[in-house]
């Protein structure tokens, strides 16, 4: 049941209220009264009532304080004023505080039932969309573990092409990394031996379970099953590194034990180098990978640090900067700069977070999607048929980026050049929009006097109706049927004012053979009826 509080300085307003609506038929109740708000202010932190209908003119408190008291208190409670004082002003004021809806004093039942009826309606719907917020809630906390154990998968493979959603993600699922080794373990069977998918479940189960026995009592441990026959932990927690180091070697051997006397198999570990935060998880991640791929001379049951790699030959691995170019060139070929400028930043963000970075490579990187915006920028002329395009300076621009030894000025040479082929193709597509909405329009005063419809319109231009639609909408500001009705109409008062033609063969000259549904159509847009028109404009 809903809680219902009336507050009035006159008795019979209250008794009224009270008696004269079926308060049990909306599924309300009446718990309090107060004959002033000094004492409806008491009475609401008392019973926290759902619905609250006050004067809005009381003694000892100004109704309007109190109404913001309440909004403050009960966000939701629906206040119904019910007054006599027709100051608009103070309605207005009222409205602004978030009144459910106001009634002048003498108020009829009818209005006063269906205000009550809509209140209760809002509480409901409110109270069903808490409901449904409560259990969504409950289901994604209870989804915590997989949503976290996915999210830093995601990461780890780099599926996350903004940045900036990270740490949001991570602090929403309780995932706090700071100083941490990732471990990667890989089950060493033959890569043609086929494992099912139950065995591949019951190796990772295992190996998960054993890990964390071995591993919990000096580490804060995250476990992430992998793809291809692998499991990831996260080790955090530890004071020393030295120490740490010489504790996860011993206790990997002894893991490796352990799997070998309970299980019959044995696995490879990499461990990478120190990270340090979140955002350096996947290069930790492709640390273990370059370690896993040395089993190759080290052999199969060892554990592999990152660090021991120094006597192998090591490539600088840039493939997130591949995946950046391609998120950059895409973003240039919408047109769409927000996400240009965007996906500019990213490169600079990700290359500011290397521990070391070849600037070789960087200037070639530089040059090279230079080099491809270029090719876009040559794309778009021809598009256009613009003879007199240059394309840009690259000789000059290769100068400029071997001659640079700052990330921030490599970063801004690519911003302009990216911004500026931006600003082209923008130009474009907006062009091409107009030009097709252009085509549209005028086939649309060519055959207003036609049952045309959207269909008609959009195969016409070649575009599909949906895209007509929401370009009518955008540009226009109205739908395809309120352009094509107001042309119409404009249409019909000019031929209305020639006394020649009659009323039904104005609408069938206009496109709308029915002169009933013309004449309702044509007063919705004028206010008069065709007839009313005529001779109002003969009049002048």
């Amino acid at each position: 049941m809903f809680k219902v509080m009336i507050i009035d300085d006159e008795p019979i307003i209250r008794k009224g209220i009270k008696n004269i609506l079926n308060w049990k038929q909306f599924g309300c109740e009446i718990c309090a009264e107060a004959s002033d708000g000094e004492e409806g202010r008491t009475l609401i932190k008392k019973y926290r009532p759902d619905i609250l209908i006050t004067d809005i003119r009381m003694p000892e408190i100004d109704g309007l304080k109190m109404i913001k008291d309440v909004k403050d208190l009960i966000p939701d409670c629906k206040i119904i004023v019910l007054t006599g004082y027709r100051d608009f002003d103070y309605v207005q004021e009222a409205l602004k505080l978030g009144v459910f809806d106001f009634v002048l004093k003498p108020s009829k039942i009818e209005e006063l039932t269906a205000i009550v009826q809509r209140a209760v309606e809002e509480l409901k719907r409110l109270k069903n969309r808490a409901e449904e917020f409560k259990k969504l809630k409950k289901l994604f906390e209870q989804n915590i573990p997989v949503l976290r154990e996915k999210f830093l998968y995601d990461l780890m493979y780099e599926m996350y092409p903004n940045r900036q959603d990270i740490l949001p993600r991570a602090e929403l699922l309780g995932v706090n990394i700071t100083e941490f080794f990732l471990l990667v373990i890989e089950i060493d069977t033959d890569e043609n031996e086929n494992l099912s998918q139950y065995d591949m479940n019951l190796y990772q189960f295992g190996i998960i379970n054993t890990f964390m026995d071995v591993f919990s009592d000096c580490f804060d441990v995250i476990n992430i099953p992998l793809k291809d026959r692998r499991v990831a932990f996260i080790l955090q927690g530890m004071d020393d590194i030295k120490d740490s180091l010489g504790k996860i070697n011993d206790k990997c051997s002894y893991f490796q034990e352990l799997l070998v006397n309970c299980f019959g198999f044995t696995v490879t570990i990499a461990v990478s180098s120190e990270g340090r935060g979140i955002m350096q998880l996947p290069e930790k991640h492709r640390e273990c990978m370059e370690a896993l791929e040395r089993k190759f001379y080290i052999g199969n049951n060892t554990v592999i640090f990152y660090n021991d790699l120094n006597v192998f030959f090591k490539f600088d691995d840039y493939s997130v900067l591949e995946k950046y170019q391609r998120l950059l060139l895409e973003g240039i070929k919408t047109g769409n700069e927000s996400i240009v400028t965007k996906r500019v930043e990213d490169i600079f963000e990700y290359i500011n977070s290397l521990e070391h970075s070849n600037m070789n490579y960087l200037k070639n990187f530089y040059c090279g999607i230079i080099n491809q915006i270029n090719n876009i920028r040559l794309s778009v002329a021809q598009a256009s048929n613009d003879r007199k395009v240059e394309s840009i300076n690259i000789v000059s621009l290769h100068s400029m980026i071997n001659e640079s030894d700052s990330i921030h000025e490599l970063n801004e040479l690519l911003k302009d050049v990216s911004l500026s082929i931006t600003s082209k193709i923008n130009n474009y597509n907006t062009k091409s929009i107009k030009l097709v909405l252009r085509n549209a329009i005028d086939y649309i005063h060519e055959n207003y006097g036609k049952p045309i419809t959207l269909n008609d319109v959009a195969e016409h231009v070649y575009v599909s109706t949906s895209y007509l639609s929401r370009m009518f909408k955008k540009e226009l500001g109205k739908n395809f049927v309120d352009y094509l009705n107001g042309l119409r109409i404009e249409k019909a008062k000019e031929l209305l004012m020639d006394p020649k033609y009659k009323t039904y063969e104005v609408a069938e000259i206009v496109g709308i053979p029915d002169a009933h549904y013309f004449s309702r159509l044509f007063k919705k847009y004028e206010g008069l009826s065709p007839t009313e028109y005529r001779d109002a404009s003969a009049a002048e």
